[in-house]
């Protein structure tokens, strides 16, 4: 029997910290302007909390009731197969959609912004190909990569926001509650799927060598994303008015136009291009091998990897649906970061919490448990 990949604690925190970090590169910080203005930079911070509130309680859990265990062998324990296949072909829909967005939207934003007179296919592909690759080599391969990139994302940001400190206008910030402070909670449960950590983890649960720090993972990624993001949003608005930012298609390249330490040390937006790329391709990877894994476990295949090729040009093709960026960025606000909580929360929490109360229905089943955990601590062992 094939061995199941094990990755380290510190991979699977870099892993899942990009993946939240990186929105900071995409539509996120203009769609959480439009909506709270002044106070935008509120909105990662209870996303961030409710997110946090929502792992501790799915891990406790996992681990209690369901040790060593997926979302989908949890959801076929307790609804069967047919009902399960239901399931995943929803989040696998989902991990297709927002693959096919976030290509959409840095390849326009490399046409626009250093790459102009090349065609969108030629970057389009290479940036498909590149993400095909890296989750073709698996969950261990998609996590060493972020481990070597998680430290260039964190340097970047900060660097990104402190070279910018000669335009910052801190009364930019006020009036302190933006639009409201009902506005701003409403906003942040609406984009509150940005933080898919809660999703990733129910699936990548049996993948860790210490399930036990599985918390501390959850718990540490939520919390350096969730600071990256406040970080960038505060710095964003103190150089950026509301209204300014809120039409801001690429936030992260036109803060780097901003900075001027001098006449030698001006216009180093290319050195974040590469920063921009790494982050897009790590971040399509984990969606593409969530959308591969899944599908080939609910189906029952021994190898996931066959389906990343179909699934990375089904990706692509989408992505390229639409003529314009317009279309895009409409698409992507009112469906899947609006609605994306129902996909990357609700159906998790509902697929675990049905098997608690399952659980404890069960009549004399105690013993079984008992017995079926044992065994499943041994097998991991």
């Amino acid at each position: 029997m094939k061995q199941k990949t094990r990755v380290g604690t510190r991979e699977l925190i870099a892993m899942l910290t990009i993946i939240v970090a990186s929105n900071a590169f995409l539509m996120y910080p203009r769609y959480v302007s439009q909506t709270t203005l002044e106070a935008a930079w509120m909105e990662p911070i209870i996303s961030g909390a409710i997110t946090l509130i929502v792992f501790l309680i799915v891990e406790m859990l996992l681990s209690k009731y369901f040790p060593y265990m997926d979302i989908v062998q949890v959801s076929q324990e307790t609804f069967g197969k047919p009902i399960t296949m239901f399931f995943i072909l929803i989040v696998v829909g989902y991990f297709i959609l927002s693959t096919a967005s976030v290509s959409r939207q840095f390849t326009e934003n490399v046409i626009t912004t250093v790459l102009p007179s090349t065609p969108i296919l030629l970057i389009g592909a290479v940036f498909m190909a590149a993400s095909a690759y890296i989750a073709y080599m698996g969950l261990e391969g998609i996590c060493r990569t972020a481990y070597f990139v998680q430290p260039i994302l964190i340097i970047g940001i900060l660097a990104l926001c402190l070279m910018t400190a000669n335009w910052w206008h801190p009364m930019y910030l006020f009036p302190f509650w933006g639009s409201g402070p009902w506005v701003v909670l409403k906003s942040s449960v609406f984009y509150i799927s940005i933080f898919n950590n809660v999703l990733l983890l129910c699936v990548i649960f049996p993948h860790a060598y210490h399930p036990r720090d599985f918390r501390v993972i959850g718990t540490v990624s939520i919390v350096v994303s969730t600071l990256l993001l406040t970080a960038f949003l505060v710095t964003f608005h103190m150089v950026f008015s509301p209204v300014e930012a809120g039409k801001a298609s690429f936030a992260l390249y036109q803060m780097a136009r901003m900075i001027y330490l001098g006449r030698f040390f001006q216009r180093l937006e290319s050195i974040f291009v590469f920063l921009w790329v790494t982050a897009a391709i790590v971040k399509m990877a984990v969606s593409l091998w969530g959308a591969g894994y899944l599908l080939g476990k609910a189906v029952g295949w021994k190898s996931f990897r066959p389906s990343i090729p179909s699934i990375s040009l089904l990706c692509f093709a989408i992505s390229l649906w639409h003529a314009d960026l317009v279309r895009v960025i409409t698409m992507d606000d009112q469906y899947l970061m609006q609605w994306g909580w129902t996909v990357v929360f609700a159906l998790p929490v509902f697929i675990i919490l049905s098997g608690v109360i399952r659980h404890h229905l069960r009549r004399g089943g105690g013993g079984r448990d008992k017995r079926r955990n044992k065994r499943r601590r041994t097998a991991h062992a």
